[in-house]
């Protein structure tokens, strides 16, 4: 009886875990270059973090930037580099200024956890 109780906890608990990361996955907006943003992303971190920011084209490259400095991240041929900041200044663009500027806060730090497996 443990056996089965723990075979569907497992298999529950998968398919959960499975869903939210699809539904993360539906957040962002079906645009050229969407393949691209999840493939270059999800390995490190859930799509649910790109759904959360709104930065301007600027800002990304700087943040692909700082990723490939801090943490490890592979290099991204620059075509592939421009179609996934295309992606991003279009899909995650910034609503107005004062949301640009929120970021800047202390409070947005929860957001930007290094990822522990690049240490």
């Amino acid at each position: 009886m443990k056996h089965f109780l723990l075979v569907a906890w497992v298999l529950v608990g998968g398919r959960v875990l499975a869903a939210d990361n699809e539904s993360a996955i539906g957040q962002l907006k079906n645009l050229p270059g969407k393949a691209l943003v999840q493939a270059n992303c999800i390995p490190c971190h859930s799509t649910a973090i790109i759904a959360a920011n709104h930065l301007t084209r600027r800002q990304w490259d700087e943040t692909i930037t700082v990723m490939q400095k801090k943490n490890g991240m592979w290099t991204i041929p620059a075509p592939m580099r421009k179609q996934i900041l295309d992606y991003l200044e279009k899909a995650q663009r910034p609503a107005d200024a004062g949301l640009a500027r929120g970021k800047k806060t202390p409070w947005a730090r929860p957001l930007y956890r290094a990822n522990p497996l690049w240490k």
